[in-house]
């Protein structure tokens, strides 16, 4: 702690220590909260693909833009969710240090707006108030879940420049030698503009939800670029052989849909109905180093231009209750 903080413990503490000392208890609370998720979530480590491949996907897809509207030719936003399922080798192939985030966009992310840290809340009404939305809830509560903390953070906003080279080294690192790769992209550059988020956390001593809403993430194409070819790239790293990718790869509306990779050993999938609203159930088991079983679920479905994830080691009967709920 700061000495300045030791200094005012002799006489009664001013408010800018008291409101200092919040503060930093909240962060504290907030960076243990994170680690207790980590310890109960056992699909995030599986389901970081996905992440690897939306940043791939935006290292190879998007165009050269501003900060200005006029800069975008094509704007969509994501609305949709869809699910492949991954083999364990090339889950393995992606996860072994090889094709890491790292290796893959190296210093070639630049933050534009940092999001900043996450805010703690008293209300959901609160969070609307600071993100600009209307924030829904669960109206049932299912397994005896209570109420926890609701936090948000602001909105986000990152420019990647595309390399053709390095896609080109990922392809011969997967034996990968049947696709071309579009030069037209190289050195391009991307915006990806993410609202603010928020986050209603529930929980009983052994269970855990978490419900997630922001509004669709903000993407920009010049015209003329075929998603399709793209996004067959991107399933052929996930492992599908040369037929079956184009095949998917030409009924998948890229312009309004992220694909979740699912771990085939691990995971399962299947479209539900959220509130009438088209949704992605993703369940996720495992065996942790110490030999206990553990299993997760996550919903993802949208409505208006609005996207939710509802996470969390309840049971997908429950989760799917839950998920139906929210308003």
């Amino acid at each position: 702690m700061d000495e300045r903080f030791m200094h005012g413990l002799k006489r009664e503490p001013a408010a800018e220590f008291d409101q200092a000392l919040r503060a930093r208890l909240r962060r504290e609370e907030e960076v243990a909260a994170d680690r207790r998720e980590a310890r109960r979530a056992p699909w995030a480590p599986l389901l970081a693909p996905a992440l690897l491949v939306a940043l791939l996907a935006s290292v190879i897809l998007f165009p050269s833009v501003r900060a200005s509207a006029q800069a975008f030719l094509d704007l969509f936003r994501i609305h949709n969710f869809t699910a492949v399922s991954v083999s364990a080798d090339r889950m393995k192939q992606l996860e072994d240090g090889k094709l890491d985030l790292k290796s893959l966009i190296g210093d070639r992310v630049q933050t534009v707006t940092d999001p900043g840290p996450a805010h703690v809340v008293a209300s959901a009404a609160l969070a609307g108030a600071a993100t600009g939305f209307i924030v829904k809830t669960p109206a049932t509560l299912p397994a005896g879940l209570q109420a926890d903390t609701v936090s948000w953070r602001g909105a986000g906003e990152a420019q990647i420049t595309a390399d053709v080279a390095r896609l080109r080294q990922v392809l011969d690192a997967l034996d990968i030698h049947d696709v071309s790769v579009p030069t037209s992209i190289d050195g391009q550059k991307i915006d990806f503009k993410m609202s603010p988020v928020v986050r209603q956390r529930f929980d009983t001593a052994d269970l855990r939800a978490d419900l997630l809403q922001a509004k669709s993430p903000e993407i920009g194409l010049p015209a003329g670029v075929n998603l399709a070819e793209l996004g067959e790239i991107g399933l052929r790293i996930l492992g599908l052989d040369a037929t079956e990718a184009r095949r998917l790869a030409q009924s998948i509306d890229w312009r309004s849909t992220m694909l979740i990779p699912v771990p085939a050993n691990a995971g399962s999938f299947r479209q539900v109905e959220v509130s009438g609203n088209p949704g992605l159930l993703v369940t996720i088991s495992v065996t942790t180093s110490d030999g206990k079983r553990r299993e997760g679920a996550i919903v993802l479905w949208s409505q208006g231009d609005m996207v939710y994830a509802l996470n969390g080691n309840l049971s997908s009967a429950d989760l799917l209750q839950m998920a139906n709920s929210v308003q």
